[in-house]
């Protein structure tokens, strides 16, 4: 059984085939820098044997933020049918976004390589409200000044909490 995650941690939500590699940076760097917060990342964080839906769910309820890492291809990666992962309402990248914002952690969207602000027109209806989000940019070029505008507005959110008290 996965260890409860304390009211603080920090949860990424990206894809794999459009922003893994800076997940994996952000997961590492967080993880030896903001001590005793939780950093949850789908497969690092998910035991072997464990339902995936209810550890995601656990992680969200837990989280005080979540970073949605944007790729230039995050609005077009498809299934094996060919069909847009963004327009099924069960995957995951979708679930992860949609359950933070109904449940009012903060979302920092981050777009990632160039990727453009999204529009509400291209989104599904359950995360117009993400497009309204003001976002962060972050690229190979300039990753360190990124990570570190990132990282501060992360421990800011950490530090104040969701409603404005200390998290705890």
């Amino acid at each position: 059984m996965p260890a409860r995650l304390s009211h603080q941690g920090v949860f990424i939500s990206y894809r794999r085939q459009d922003a893994g590699p800076y997940a994996r940076l952000l997961k590492e760097h967080w993880s030896a820098r903001l001590r005793g917060v939780p950093v949850f990342m789908d497969h690092d964080s998910i035991e072997v044997g464990v339902d995936f839906v209810e550890v995601i769910k656990s992680a969200l309820e837990s989280c005080v933020v979540l970073v949605v890492l944007i790729g230039p291809k995050w609005l077009t990666i498809t299934d094996e049918d060919g069909h847009a992962r963004l327009d099924d309402p069960d995957d995951y990248t979708r679930f992860e976004i949609r359950t933070a914002l109904t449940r009012c952690k903060r979302v920092i969207p981050v777009l990632v390589d160039g990727a453009k602000a999204l529009k509400q027109r291209q989104l599904p209806e359950d995360l117009w409200k993400l497009a309204r989000l003001n976002a962060l940019e972050m690229s190979y070029r300039y990753f360190e000044y990124d990570l570190a505008h990132l990282t501060s507005a992360v421990k800011k959110v950490l530090e104040i909490g969701i409603n404005g008290r200390k998290a705890n």
